[in-house]
């Protein structure tokens, strides 16, 4: 390479410390580094699904992800959309990430330095937060603000990671990690280490009483079939996300479906201000 020129992308470099010692390193290519990305955020997606598989046994709701499989219709649409989605992410956010604090490194330091790397992504999804804590309050906020810089976080330092053969290392190591945290997942609900819930199987008697939300509202279930609401509250649900749309009272009728699987058991109420599913 002659004097003054600049290195190809991904060409290999020669520098000279300054105590005198001659490196040999390789420039690491925009496209290699989105690649790298990209199975990171895959393997992050994966791993974030097994964790709530494990989670939504945990709760007193139906587990949403009980009756999904991978067919062989459906996996090439979620590993397409999965590249489209990791795609952008790795350009949009990973590689600006990844750009900005090597930048801000040399300019403040001389030297490009791996903590630099946290601290722009927390800072870049600073934002997100402040409108999280507007919309779900800020102990919610402050959990996906820190979620979300880790999850930038860890594909951007391997981004930096200048070595051959980084892609195959950070697959295999990234499959045993998910393959190691769903056994454990498995075998801590299988063991009782993790208790999963199981819901009561009730009868109609069971029922009548006086039921309350926790927060100020009541439901009067009677024994001849009436149902009062006071200060109840309808919600409409987003995923894991309950939304209150407005709050409802009355009085009404209520019956009670019965089912052998806990789950199925459904109480069915008409309350004229009250647009509550079973």
């Amino acid at each position: 390479m002659s004097a003054g020129a600049a290195p190809r992308e991904g060409a290999p470099t020669i520098a000279t410390r300054a105590d005198g010692v001659v490196t040999v390193g390789r420039e690491r290519s925009y496209g290699e580094m989105a690649l790298v990305s990209m199975l990171v955020l895959f393997l992050e997606a994966v791993l974030a699904l097994v964790v709530l598989v494990v989670r939504a046994e945990t709760l007193p709701v139906p587990n949403p992800w009980s009756g999904f499989t991978l067919g062989p219709l459906t996996l090439p649409f979620l590993l397409v959309a999965g590249a489209v989605v990791g795609a952008a992410v790795s350009w949009l956010a990973v590689l600006p990430t990844v750009w900005l604090s090597d930048a801000l490194g040399r300019r403040v330091s001389g030297r490009a330095a791996w903590w630099w790397v946290p601290l722009v992504a927390a800072a870049g999804l600073a934002p997100v937060g402040g409108y999280a804590a507007v919309e779900a309050g800020p102990l919610t906020a402050l959990w996906w603000w820190l979620a979300g810089t880790t999850a930038l976080t860890v594909p951007a330092l391997l981004c930096r990671v200048e070595r051959r053969g980084l892609f195959g290392s950070v697959a295999l190591w990234g499959t045993l990690a998910v393959l190691s945290a769903a056994t454990a997942g498995g075998a801590a609900l299988h063991t009782g280490l993790v208790e999963p819930y199981r819901p009561p199987v009730l009868s109609r008697d069971a029922l009548v009483g006086t039921w309350t939300d926790g927060g100020g509202g009541t439901v009067t279930f009677a024994a001849d079939g009436a149902v009062s609401v006071s200060g109840g509250t309808t919600h409409s649900f987003d995923g894991d996300f309950s939304v209150n749309v407005g709050k409802c009272a009355g009085a009404g009728t209520w019956t009670f479906e019965a089912a052998r699987d806990a789950w199925a058991q459904k109480v069915h109420t008409a309350v004229g201000d009250c647009a509550w599913d079973p």
